[in-house]
C-alpha cells in the first residue's frame, strides 16, 4: 500500500535502525477498542495476546473530551494485550510502535483510473512512463479524495493503494517493455475525516507511541481476504461496511448506518425492553442458547429489520456495479465474484447468512458462479498467496471482533 501520511500526518521520523521487531494493533470501533501484540518473524507474524475494552460510547469523531477517553480505553485494551504476552515470552512485551485502524464511518474511498495514450504502439513502454502515469494517478487522487465528503468539510488523502495495470484493456502485471496503444492504471484512494486523523494522532501521544501508520478499516480487511475475487460485508455495531475486491486489490467501499446496533433497538421496540436487555437476548440467539420458542420469537422480530438490512444491501450492490463496470472482470463486466465473507460482531446473527443467500435469485445482480458464504474469522490464520502469514488467532466469534486490528499486520510491509 502506498501512503499519503507524509502530506497528511505529522509522524515521527523513522530513523535508520531495523524494523522493529514488535507491534501493537489497535482497532476504535464504535462499540469496543480492540488491540492486538504482534512480533515480526521470517514466517510472517504472530499474533501474541488481544485485549478488548467498551468504547462506552466515545469515537474518533468526538471531542476533546472523547479523545482523553479513548486514550483510557486503547490503554486498557492495551494492557489486557500486553499482560497476555507474558505467557509465551519470558518478560512482558510493551511495544513502542503501533498501527491505528480508522472504522469505516469515517473514512471514503473511490477507485480511480488514468489512461495514457501511447504516440508510438510499437514502442516498448519505458518505466519512465509507467511513473509519469502513477504520477498523474496520484495527482488525480490528490483533487478527488478531499471532495468526498457528503458535508462541506475538505476530507484528507489518507491511502492510494495500487489495483489493476492494463494495456490495450488486457491486465498485466508488469507493463513495462510491452507494447500497445494504451496504458492504464487504476488504484483505490481513501480519505478519511480530518478531527478522526487529528484525534488518532492525539491518542497516540497520550499512549506514549510511535504511530507507525494509520489504516482505513476496508482497506486493511481486503488485505486479508484469501480470494483475489471476493466481497466483504463486515457488519459492526453502528453499521455495515460493504467491500468489493477484483483482481487481488480493492476496488469499492461503502458504509451505511444499519449494523448490530440496528437489530439490537428492534428487538428492544419489539419486547418493550432496556437496550442491556435487548442485546443479550440478541447474543444469546446468536449463540443458539435460547429455547426453541423463544428463539422462533426472536427470528420472527428481526424479520422486518433485516429484511431492510438486505433490501440496503442490494441497493449497494447494484450501485457497485453500475459504478465499478469498468473495472470489474474484463471477461464478463457487469456480474459479482460468488465468494462472499462475513465478519463483525454483528454478522453472528444466523438470519444474515440466510438472506445474503437469496442475493443469487436477485434481479439486476449478477454472480460469477454459485454464492459461497464463510466467515472471514477463522481464515485470519490462513496463509494466503504473497501474504504475510498470521498465527495463533482467536478462534471465532473473537476472531471476527478482531478481524480489522489483526489485519493491520498485514499493513506492517
Amino acid at each position: 500500500m502506498r501512503t499519503l501520511l507524509d502530506v497528511v500526518v505529522r509522524l515521527r521520523p523513522h530513523s535508520a535502525k531495523a524494523p522493529a521487531e514488535y507491534f501493537s494493533l489497535v482497532d476504535f470501533g464504535s462499540d469496543t477498542v480492540k488491540a492486538v501484540v504482534v512480533r515480526r518473524e521470517k514466517a510472517g507474524v504472530r499474533v501474541l495476546g488481544y485485549g478488548i475494552a467498551p468504547a462506552e460510547g466515545y469515537s474518533l469523531a468526538g471531542g476533546r473530551a472523547d479523545m482523553v477517553a479513548l486514550a483510557a480505553i486503547a490503554d486498557q485494551a492495551l494492557t489486557a494485550a500486553e499482560d497476555q504476552t507474558e505467557v509465551d515470552t519470558h518478560g512482558k512485551v510493551v511495544p513502542d510502535e503501533a498501527l491505528f485502524c480508522i472504522p469505516a464511518s469515517l473514512v471514503r474511498g473511490e477507485s480511480l483510473t488514468v489512461q495514457q495514450a501511447r504516440p508510438d504502439a510499437s514502442t516498448p513502454i519505458a518505466a519512465r512512463e509507467l511513473k509519469s502515469t502513477w504520477e498523474r494517478l496520484e495527482r488525480l487522487a490528490h483533487e478527488r479524495l478531499p471532495l468526498l465528503g457528503e458535508d462541506s468539510v475538505t476530507w484528507k488523502p489518507l491511502a492510494l493503494a495500487p489495483g489493476v495495470i492494463s494495456v490495450d484493456g488486457h491486465q498485466v502485471t508488469d507493463p513495462v517493455g510491452l507494447k500497445g496503444r494504451e496504458l492504464s492504471l487504476s488504484a483505490f484512494g481513501v480519505a478519511v475525516w480530518p478531527p478522526a486523523l487529528r484525534a488518532a494522532e492525539a491518542v497516540a501521544e497520550r499512549l506514549e507511541v510511535t504511530l507507525a501508520n494509520v489504516v482505513a478499516a476496508p482497506q486493511a480487511l481486503a488485505s486479508t481476504l484469501p480470494q483475489r475475487e471476493a466481497i466483504l460485508v463486515d457488519v459492526g455495531a453502528q453499521g455495515t461496511s460493504l467491500q468489493l475486491i477484483q483482481h487481488d486489490t480493492l476496488v469499492s467501499a461503502t458504509w451505511w448506518p444499519q449494523g448490530g446496533g440496528f437489530f439490537t433497538q428492534s428487538l428492544a421496540r419489539t419486547f418493550r425492553c432496556p437496550s442491556q436487555e435487548a442485546e443479550a437476548l440478541k447474543r444469546a440467539y446468536a449463540e443458539a442458547t435460547l429455547s426453541t420458542r423463544d428463539s422462533d420469537l426472536v427470528a420472527q422480530a428481526l424479520a422486518g429489520p433485516v429484511a431492510r438490512w438486505l433490501e440496503t444491501l442490494i441497493a449497494r450492490l447494484r450501485h457497485t456495479l453500475a459504478t465499478q463496470a469498468t473495472s470489474l472482470d474484463f471477461r464478463r463486466p457487469g456480474s459479482l465474484p460468488g465468494r462472499i465473507y462475513l465478519t463483525g460482531g454483528g454478522s453472528r446473527l444466523p438470519d444474515l447468512p440466510q438472506a445474503i443467500k437469496s442475493l443469487e435469485t436477485t434481479p439486476a445482480i449478477s454472480f460469477r458462479q454459485s454464492l459461497e458464504i464463510s466467515w472471514l474469522g477463522p481464515r485470519l490464520g490462513a496463509k494466503a498467496r504473497g501474504r504475510l502469514a498470521l498465527f495463533d488467532v482467536p478462534l471465532r466469534p473473537t476472531s471476527d471482533l478482531l478481524a480489522p486490528a489483526i489485519s493491520l499486520a498485514t499493513c506492517l510491509e
